[in-house]
């Protein structure tokens, strides 16, 4: 009767000590599911980021094509339908290693190794490159709506400002952690750190970093849901949902097919999540919906 009563007792302290997780990765159900909805084929050539242009009704897709980090011009940018359907496979060329993307009035901002590009929408032109000083690998880009740009160096541990066609160092040092995704929204940046698998927030007035999720190895590209929780990709083949609390639900893994997730979106009119595959040569689409 006593070993039931303590054995009784140490699964009710075991269940609360679960419910009162507030980071790490959360190991009750999670609040939303994801559902295939299509895949590209294969045609594409190491796709690192891809991002829905409303505007225009297509998907932008960055490709590395043979990702060496060095300035080989082999890169380009691809377009989709919102059906997965590529339309141009080579719709801007003459690029190094293209990694993250965003938009902003027409504008299409791609990291590329040392400099950001800045792309017209309308007609695929390149409007200018601004190379940032001393960078060795940009790999994400966030605008506000003010037009300022937000970009990561993984490598040199830095974030970079593009403002009034001036580029320079914003955040010098990332608490010695490699940055990988970036996203704006409203008065704070979220940054994932894919050295220590931390996402935290960024107050960009002080400068300063707030812990927020953990336990996300290889932390790649941030997606925001229509609810305003969180996307998180695990470059390795993991995304996970984060809510406002910072509790961390893993929602796919594709690491047994070999298939990547590296920079991901959420595309909101067609209600899509897009995942770059990386080494799976394709963009896979989900449907995001609640349980």
């Amino acid at each position: 009767m006593k070993r039931n009563i303590l054995t009784g007792v140490c699964t009710i302290l075991f269940i609360l000590t679960l419910s009162s997780c507030s980071s790490g990765l959360f190991t009750a159900r999670a609040p939303v599911e994801l559902e295939k909805a299509w895949a590209s084929d294969n045609t594409l050539k190491t796709p690192e980021s891809a991002l829905f242009d409303p505007q225009r009704n297509v998907i932008y897709v960055t490709n590395m094509n043979s990702p060496s980090g060095k300035n080989d011009g082999d890169g380009f940018i691809s377009k989709l339908d919102t059906e997965g359907n590529i339309e141009e496979l080579y719709w801007v060329t003459g690029l190094h290693n293209p990694a993250g993307m965003a938009l902003h009035n027409n504008v299409l901002y791609v990291a590329d190794t040392e400099e950001v590009v800045a792309i017209a929408t309308q007609s695929g032109a390149v409007l200018g490159r601004y190379k940032a000083e001393k960078a060795k690998f940009l790999n994400d880009v966030a605008v506000d709506n003010s037009g300022n740009v937000y970009i990561t160096d993984s490598e040199q541990k830095r974030i970079y400002l593009l403002r009034n066609g001036r580029i320079s160092t914003w955040i010098d040092n990332t608490k010695r952690e490699r940055p990988n995704g970036i996203f704006v929204e409203g008065d704070r940046l979220v940054v994932a750190f894919m050295s220590s698998g931390q996402v935290r927030l960024l107050d960009p007035g002080t400068k300063d970093f707030y812990d927020w999720a953990d336990g996300i190895k290889s932390a790649d590209g941030i997606a925001q849901t229509p609810d305003g929780d969180y996307l998180v990709s695990s470059h390795d083949g993991e995304v996970y949902f984060i809510n406002e609390e910072g509790r961390n639900w893993r929602l796919l893994d594709t690491k047994s097919s070999g298939a990547n997730a590296a920079d991901i979106s959420y595309a909101g009119q067609p209600g899509l999540l897009l995942v770059p595959t990386f080494k799976d040569n394709r963009v896979v689409a989900y449907r995001l919906s609640s349980r």
